[in-house]
């Protein structure tokens, strides 16, 4: 399944390609809605434009209430980083790196990151993305098992 961000501002970019691919601005911050039923799931960012620039790709998790937290909440303590030691995410092109789970790139080439998530216990998740000084076409990809 495709998941469409959600700027800070609340809107979202328009469909820029085939299957799930958005334009993500220079300077800016997304959210992804990670559909998090599954205690175990996998979720994959894409970039397709070769100078992209994310300073940081990361999960989050929430069990606030969604009427209480908003997806777009930039506030202390409602959205926790999921950035642990023992995190597993792949990452492939040049420029792309990954650090406690947190991944970033350095606008070299195109790559992208695949996160494995077990046993979460969170009502709700998301991956905030922030992109740097040059923005490009990203797709991010989730799929789940329950075990």
């Amino acid at each position: 399944m495709y998941l469409k961000p959600v700027k800070s501002d609340g809107t979202s970019p328009s469909v820029e390609g085939p299957s799930g691919q958005y334009a993500l601005e220079a300077s800016a911050t997304y959210y992804y809605d990670v559909p998090s039923d599954d205690q175990l799931f996998a979720i994959q960012l894409v970039g397709y434009t070769a100078g992209l620039v994310i300073t940081s790709a990361t999960i989050q998790d929430s069990s606030c209430d969604p009427r209480d937290v908003a997806l777009i909440s930039s506030t202390a303590g409602e959205w926790i980083s999921e950035s642990p030691s023992t995190a597993y995410v792949g990452t492939d092109g040049t420029g792309w790196t990954v650090a406690s789970g947190v991944v970033a790139s350095a606008g070299s080439a195109l790559g992208g990151a695949l996160w494995h998530v077990v046993d979460s216990g969170a009502s709700r998740t998301r991956l905030r993305v922030v992109v740097g000084g040059t923005g490009g076409i990203v797709r991010v990809a989730w799929s789940g098992n329950k075990q």
